[in-house]
């Protein structure tokens, strides 16, 4: 597929939504996190100390606080596209919180289980050429079981976050398992936190209850290595779950259903660039492609072309806002 055919698709899936179908509802569990961007930052501090010397680093750009977390940045996207969503998250009781409440309430994000403990705060340092190096306090635990009272949702979306344990695989089977017996939709991205966190076969029995397994080439390697993505995407299939969708960073994105449809999508190359909130962007324009009844392909090719302003952009969700209206 061209990326002008798939430019194409992007434009014509966003404007021919039948509205009712905005209405459906969709429940997120998963964390928050307020990311400070320290751009054009050297890999070198200085040491540390208490004198005024060697161990400052003057910064040419100004910090920058935006919104992170694989929940938070999936519902914000979401909201901003007129879906009904609700977040249960680990939202604190701190500074950090009332300033990811405000943007939760500007895209009319319910959030579930806030107000205790602290919120998750990741400083970023990038450099010029967009690498980086964090430090990350990841807050509370999520808990996945939490859901708005006489709500019914059309899908569920759980990935991974830094504080998962080894009792959260256990946990969202039995979440998932309760959640497609009553019709509800499953998707699922495990991030890299699960990896060494819980066992291969109890991950494989979760994509045995999700509707779309989503993750990086990298990050379902760990569970599925294999010696091709198209060799992966089929093993995954036969894990149970009705679709893959592959994210390949600056490779694209590659899907898979189990009726044997199956595809790519490139991307466009964007010099200079920092992928922060590419992947959690992807994630929620996949959601609300698949919750408008969009074909896969149509889906990927949307979340690909809107991760890939995010990548340009780089301020995640929150710089997406002129987009969505294309």
């Amino acid at each position: 597929m061209s990326l002008d055919l798939a430019l194409a698709l992007c434009v014509s899936s966003m404007s021919l939504h039948d509205k009712s179908l905005h209405d459906c509802r969709i429940l997120v569990a998963g964390n928050s996190v307020l990311d400070v961007l320290v751009r054009d930052a050297s890999g070198a501090q200085g040491v540390a100390q208490d004198a005024w010397e060697g161990n400052v680093q003057l910064l040419s750009r100004p910090v920058e606080a935006v919104l992170g977390g694989g929940g938070a940045s999936a519902v914000s996207m979401l909201g901003r596209l007129g879906q009904s969503v609700a977040l249960s998250s680990n939202l604190g009781c701190d500074a950090w919180a009332t300033v990811l409440g405000g943007w939760f309430r500007e895209a009319s994000v319910e959030v579930l289980g806030s107000g205790a403990g602290a919120t998750g705060v990741n400083v970023i340092h990038l450099t010029p050429e967009g690498r980086r190096q964090s430090s990350y306090f990841a807050g509370d635990r999520v808990d996945w079981r939490r859901k708005p009272a006489a709500f019914a949702p059309e899908w569920f979306f759980a990935p991974g976050y830094g504080a998962v344990g080894p009792d959260d695989g256990e946990s969202l089977l039995d979440v998932f398992s309760r959640f497609r017996a009553t019709g509800t939709q499953v998707m699922f991205d495990p991030s890299p936190w699960f990896a060494n966190r819980i066992a291969s076969a109890d991950m494989h029995a979760l994509w045995g209850q999700v509707s779309c397994l989503v993750g990086t080439e990298d990050e379902l390697m760990f569970w599925m290595p294999e010696s091709s993505i198209e060799k992966l995407a089929t093993r995954l299939l036969e894990c149970g779950p009705e679709s893959v969708v592959i994210k390949r960073g600056a490779g694209g994105a590659s899907y898979a259903a189990a009726g044997g449809q199956c595809g790519h999508v490139p991307v466009e190359e964007v010099e200079h660039s920092n992928t922060i909130g590419a992947g959690d962007t992807f994630n929620g324009r996949l959601l609300f492609g698949l919750s408008q009844r969009e074909s896969l392909p149509a889906a990927v090719v949307s979340a690909t072309t809107l991760a890939t302003r995010a990548v340009r952009n780089s301020r995640g969700v929150l710089g997406r806002s002129e987009t969505l209206r294309t």
